[in-house]
C-alpha cells in the first residue's frame, strides 16, 4: 500500500490587471504540465550597444514552473495573439538586481534584460 499523499496541483497566479476572462486564455497559453506562480503586466527592454534601452516587447509576464523541462522561466505572453515574446531560463546562479521597485534587471543570454 502506497502511503504517499497524491501530489498537489499547483494553482496558477494571474494579474490583477486583467479580466477573469484574460487570465484564463493566459492560463491556456502556458503549456502542458505548466503553472504560472505570479503574472504581472509588463514591457520588456534590452541593452542596446549605444548604453541606451531599447522596448523589445510588451505583454504580460510569469514566473512558470515547467514541470515537463524541470525548470523556471521567465516568459513573457502577447495574450491577444497567444504567442510567447520573450523567454528566460531561470538556472542555478541566475541574479536580478531591482534598482527601483517597478524594475527588474538581469543578464540574458545575450544582452542584459529589463522587465
Amino acid at each position: 500500500m502506497n502511503s504517499h499523499p497524491p501530489p498537489r496541483r499547483v494553482a496558477n497566479i494571474g494579474s490583477i490587471l486583467l479580466t477573469p476572462q484574460e487570465n484564463e486564455c493566459l492560463f491556456g497559453y502556458l503549456g502542458r504540465k505548466c503553472a504560472t506562480l505570479c503574472s504581472a503586466v509588463v514591457q520588456v527592454y534590452v541593452a542596446e550597444r549605444n548604453a541606451s534601452w531599447g522596448k523589445r516587447c510588451c505583454g504580460v509576464a510569469c514566473l512558470i514552473k515547467d514541470n515537463p523541462q524541470r525548470s523556471y522561466f521567465i516568459r513573457v505572453f502577447d495574450i491577444k495573439e497567444g504567442k510567447t515574446m520573450f523567454e528566460q531560463e531561470l538556472y542555478h546562479s541566475f541574479s536580478i538586481s531591482s534598482s527601483r521597485s517597478y524594475f527588474i534587471s538581469f543578464a540574458g543570454d545575450v544582452r542584459v534584460q529589463l522587465l
